[in-house]
Formats: C-alpha cells, sequence, structure tokens
C-alpha cells in the first residue's frame, strides 16, 4: 500500500511514495520600477518553498493595495506562462524561492551626475514542478 510522504522540495504538499516523480524548475525576471516596501518584502520572503495557491493566499493579505496587485499580477502572469508553454498543473507548481533585486539604471547620456541615478526593482521567482515519469509504450503482441 502507498504511503503519503512529504514533497522533497515545498512544504506543502504530501505525495504518494511509490510514484516515481522528476522535478524541474524555471526562473523567471519580472521588472518592476515601483518600490517594494518592508512588509511586502518580508511577504516575499514567506513565500519560499509554497505552493502556488496557498503563495496566493499570503499575498492576498498585503495592506498596500498596488502592491498587492502588482505582486499578484506577476504570479498570475507566471502561472499562465509555465502552464501554457510547460504543460504544468497548477497543484504541482509551487515557489522555490522568491526575492527582489535593486539594478541601478546607468545611462550616461540621461543621467550625466550620479546623484539622480534610478533603480528598477526586479521580482526573480525560481518556480519548481513536477513532472510524472511518462508511461512506457508496450510492444504489442503480434
Amino acid at each position: 500500500m502507498p504511503r503519503l510522504r512529504p514533497h522533497p522540495r515545498c512544504r506543502d504538499f504530501f505525495r504518494i511514495h511509490p510514484n516515481p516523480m522528476i522535478l524541474e524548475f524555471m526562473t523567471v525576471n519580472a521588472k518592476n520600477t515601483r518600490l517594494v516596501s518592508q512588509d511586502a518584502n518580508k511577504t516575499l520572503k514567506s513565500l519560499r518553498r509554497r505552493s502556488f495557491y496557498k503563495a496566493i493566499d499570503i499575498v492576498s493579505e498585503i495592506e498596500n493595495i498596488t502592491e498587492r496587485n502588482s505582486i499578484l499580477q506577476i504570479l498570475y502572469s507566471v502561472a499562465a506562462y509555465s502552464e501554457n508553454n510547460h504543460s504544468i498543473n497548477l497543484l504541482k507548481l509551487w515557489i522555490d524561492d522568491i526575492y527582489v533585486k535593486k539594478i541601478v539604471n546607468t545611462n550616461q547620456f540621461i543621467h550625466r551626475n550620479y546623484e539622480n541615478l534610478r533603480y528598477t526593482h526586479n521580482i526573480i521567482i525560481k518556480l519548481g514542478f513536477e513532472y510524472k515519469v511518462p508511461p512506457l509504450k508496450k510492444e504489442p503482441l503480434w
């Protein structure tokens, strides 16, 4: 009889042990020019190794409406991209790592002095998803 075991990477899933699985990962960069507040940054850190649906619930609790909507928009677009291009089951999708990277926009023709440098914030999401091993095609008897 198969036993339920915790998923090796995500703390929200339980899986049946005898079925073989293949873990795949995909990294997505989302450019966000708005500043991310300290509370939203803490919330993003709490999304690590969470299932997609649990992450949506956690992000929905952010108080700042513009940050909440922009982060939700990024998560939904990433999920739609992965579902359309990689045939991922959303029930087997989790956020392995998520962080905000601050990048200096250095354009020497626009910004002559370095006091007026502008920053862009990229939200980098590493998604994990599970593939089942494809079944082997049986040889015909005749």
